[in-house]
This record gives structure tokens, sequence and C-alpha cells, in this order.
């Protein structure tokens, strides 16, 4: 009964920590989901091959590498009630700009954010300007440029 009891109780504690891992994960990366769409896009943007000198056209449609109904972009200082009224229901994975200068982009599919990008373009990679949203069924051209490492989509 020993030897059942003992196997019973390293049993729940592997589980336990696993459990208070995945927690901790999700406490400082967030939705491992809209984390790992962030990263696609950055290497889906940042791969562009538009030089200092060319400019090249795309559409997010022909890059963004994840489903989504429509991109979002607010106006520094712009609070969590304000884009979830914006966007039409309330997400823990919406971040706040704390500065001007930041890229701020939240693409959703349905009631669900699939990526939430809030950071400086030197930080990112690339910077992404428009003003508002943009859904995909507009297919929204945009200019390419790489400008000191950085590329940059500009409406």
């Amino acid at each position: 009964m020993g030897v059942r009891k003992s196997s019973a109780v390293r049993i729940f504690a592997a589980a336990a920590a696993a459990g208070i891992l995945i927690f901790a994960v999700y406490l400082f990366v967030g939705n491992p989901s809209v984390w790992y769409h962030n990263q696609s896009l950055k290497k889906a943007v940042c791969g562009i091959a538009a030089g200092a000198e060319q400019k090249e056209t795309v559409t997010l449609n022909e890059i963004v590498p994840f489903s989504w109904d429509k991109v979002y972009t607010f106006e520094p200082y712009t609070g969590r009630e304000e884009i979830e009224k914006t966007i039409g229901f309330p997400s823990s994975s919406i971040r706040e700009t704390v500065n001007e200068g930041m890229v701020q982009l939240l693409f959703v599919k349905g009631k669900k954010v699939t990526a939430s990008v809030c950071g400086y373009p030197q930080s990112l990679g690339y910077d992404v300007v428009f003003n508002g949203d943009i859904a995909y069924a507009d297919k929204a051209e945009f200019h390419a440029v790489r400008q000191s490492g950085i590329v940059r989509l500009t409406r």
C-alpha cells in the first residue's frame, strides 16, 4: 500500500509542477498562439526583400501567415477599455502603447485576437503605418521600404 501511495504522490507532484510551469509561461508570454503568430508575423514582414532604394508593393493578405478578419491600430496611449469597445470584445492579449512611436497592431479573427504586436520598430525590426482598421477583404496595399535595417510598410 505504501508503494502505491508513494507513486500517486509523485504523479500528483509532477502534474502540479507541470501545471505551475504552464501557468508561469502563460503569465510571462501570454497566449501561446498569439505569441507564435507575433513571431511568425515578424519573420514574414522582416523577410520582405525591399531594398533601401527600391519600393515593393505588398498586401497584408500576402504576408500575414495566419488567419485574420481585421487588423487595428490605435493612437498612442489608447486605453484597454477603448480598444475593447472598438474591437467589440475583451481580451487579455490586448497591449497598450506607453509612448509615441510604437507599433501597435491587433489582428482579430471572429471574436478572438490572433496577434497583438506592441513595441518599437527598432526592437521589432518592422513598422506598419496606417490609420484605424483594415479588413482582410480590403486587400490593402502597402509600400515596403527597408530603412536602417527596419522594414517599413506604409499605406
